[in-house]
């Protein structure tokens, strides 16, 4: 519990007003690349930054969860935060390549 304070602590000192924050959560929805390149694009529609949080191994404080917008999940699997951040990256290639209508994703 006293290293989930101190990262909320340390994370919540660079949340602006109006941001939005999302974080990538095992208990959170699951989308196809396609589904989630729709949502990121009304996402995208607001006013505010898009903040995405991955969470340390002991997940997040109720004070992060409280401030939350919505949770995403990548996988019901458990990988280790420097492996989600690799994911999560070509995750995000591939979402603006699909609203884009780039030729990366392939249906």
């Amino acid at each position: 519990i006293q290293i989930k304070a101190e990262e909320s602590k340390r994370f919540l000192k660079y949340l602006k007003p109006g941001d939005r924050l999302i974080l990538l959560d095992e208990h959170g929805m699951e989308y196809s690349s396609v589904k989630l390149a729709n949502k990121m694009e009304s996402w995208l529609n607001h006013s505010g930054r898009l903040v995405f949080f991955i969470g340390g191994p002991y997940g997040f404080s109720a004070e992060i969860y409280q401030k939350a917008d919505f949770k995403l999940s990548l996988s019901k699997l458990t990988f280790p935060h420097q492996l989600i951040r690799i994911f999560f990256l070509e995750q995000l290639y591939r979402i603006f390549s699909i609203m884009n209508n780039e030729s990366y994703h392939h249906e």
